[in-house]
């Protein structure tokens, strides 16, 4: 089971990425770092106004496309594995990289609904790191609190500049991730890891 500190972290990742019904998938702009960001924003803002009676089904659906245009899961979910990566066949690759992908989408479906035009802060890019990395800076505003700190981690790839982390307030989601699937593989192997994603993505479904 993922911890709280864990999980309070990917309910703050879902406000980075959703797609919103009347978004065409040719409008989000990934050619820059604060292009993919501002485009995720905009998706989200978009979504919370034209579906905000949407089941979760209706959500999932919604969003999928985008998150998977503008996050490069794959990379993530074998970057959280890296240890064990080389050692597994390509099948349990393949459905650990797609119960991880369902897992993101499912929370970003059932945490947040309801967003507006005030809600984020301006988009700040900072200069490429050695690897050809950007880190692009914003904020999440709440009512009665401080701003949640964003930085998103974007690296370019065919598809365009896509996030491969994201720190909230200074915890690195990656390292959440990679010290969490690390913990279950060692106990229950790739199965084990496999089922209690999938596990995580039910409970989500049922609240």
């Amino acid at each position: 089971m993922s911890s709280p500190r864990g999980f309070v972290v990917s309910a703050v990742l879902a406000l980075v990425a959703v797609a919103a019904s009347g978004v065409e998938a040719q409008a989000w702009k990934t050619d820059s770092p604060a292009a993919t960001i501002t485009s995720l924003q905009q998706g989200l803002i978009a979504v919370a106004r034209e579906q905000s009676n949407a089941s979760l089904d209706e959500r999932y659906r919604a969003l999928e496309p985008l998150v998977v245009a503008t996050h490069n899961l794959p990379y993530i979910a074998e970057f959280a594995l890296r240890r064990q990566w080389a050692s597994l066949a390509e099948p349990d690759r393949q459905r650990f990289v797609a119960a991880f992908q369902r897992l993101s989408v499912m929370t970003y479906a059932a945490r947040f609904k309801a967003v507006g035009p005030d809600t984020f802060r301006t988009v700040t890019a900072a200069a490429a790191d050695a690897g050809g990395r950007v880190q692009v800076a914003t904020a999440v505003a709440r009512a009665g609190q401080a701003d949640v700190s964003l930085g998103y981690l974007l690296q370019q790839d065919a598809m365009g500049w896509r996030i491969i982390n994201i720190v909230a307030d200074g915890v690195s989601d990656l390292a959440l991730k990679r010290a969490e699937y690390q913990r279950v593989f060692a106990s229950g192997g790739i199965d084990g890891l496999v089922a209690e994603l999938e596990q995580q993505t039910e409970r989500l479904a049922r609240n």
